[in-house]
């Protein structure tokens, strides 16, 4: 493929990512970075989506600071701190083909989890001492991967049943968290100047998913929607594994 046919897939991608993340308040790493480590380097991927969650975060985040719940978004953060540690030294250690096929059993995981588990049946209320635990894991996933969102999710999903306090919360722990692993991806090497301009080049692709994702917010149902990402993500992560 030439640069402008990478670009213009690529940008399409990120569209249709963060059109989910404006419809849902998450998902669009999710959505595409598997989508995207099928033709470019994880490594390189991972840095590109966290200049995107700088951008977008900061968007969302002033929309929606006044429905942030802070004291939730704390106690998650210092769990994040230091698995965000750990991801990162991984991303930088491991191999691209190791990290293909662990983000591949990662990703499908994290679809057959949306499949099966992600109603309003089996939603039950669940301990606010989880919060750390949570935090870490999504450190963990979210340094190596940049996604950090599912295990936050799964946790906020059953502690803030206001849909706009969630989705506000969500948009907060991830603008933060994308400042601290702007500085551990820096000092790792992780982030130079091709990263950079690849992301501005995406960055119209970005604003008008967000743009899109917030009109359809009322308007699509919500379980459908997420059942159908969760099927691409099934295939995508299969193919990352083999």
């Amino acid at each position: 493929m030439t640069t402008f046919e990478i670009v213009l897939l690529t940008g399409l991608i990120v569209l249709i990512g963060h059109l989910i993340k404006g419809f849902s308040g998450f998902a669009s790493a999710l959505f595409a970075i598997p989508l995207l480590a099928l033709f470019l380097d994880i490594r390189f991927v991972v840095p590109v989506f966290l200049l995107f969650d700088l951008i977008g975060g900061a968007i969302m985040t002033i929309q929606n600071r006044r429905f942030i719940q802070w004291r939730t978004t704390f106690v998650l953060l210092a769990g994040l701190a230091i698995g965000t540690v750990i991801g990162t030294y991984c991303l930088v250690s491991f191999g691209t083909k190791t990290l293909r096929r662990v983000f591949g059993a990662v990703v499908i995981l994290f679809a057959i989890k949306i499949l099966i588990w992600d109603n309003d049946e089996v939603r039950k209320q669940i301990s606010s001492l989880w919060a750390p635990v949570s935090g870490f894991i999504g450190g963990c996933t979210g340094g190596m991967f940049g996604l950090n969102g599912p295990p936050l999710v799964l946790y906020l999903a059953r502690r803030l049943t206001d849909r706009r306090i969630f989705r506000a919360t969500l948009y907060g722990i991830f603008f933060i968290d994308a400042c601290y692993r702007l500085i551990l991806y820096s000092a790792s090497g992780l982030i130079g100047m091709n990263v950079a301009k690849f992301a501005l080049y995406l960055t119209p692709f970005l604003l008008v998913g967000l743009f899109l994702g917030s009109r359809l917010h009322a308007k699509i149902n919500e379980n459908i929607f997420r059942k159908a990402i969760a099927s691409i993500l099934v295939v995508t992560g299969l193919l990352l594994v083999l």
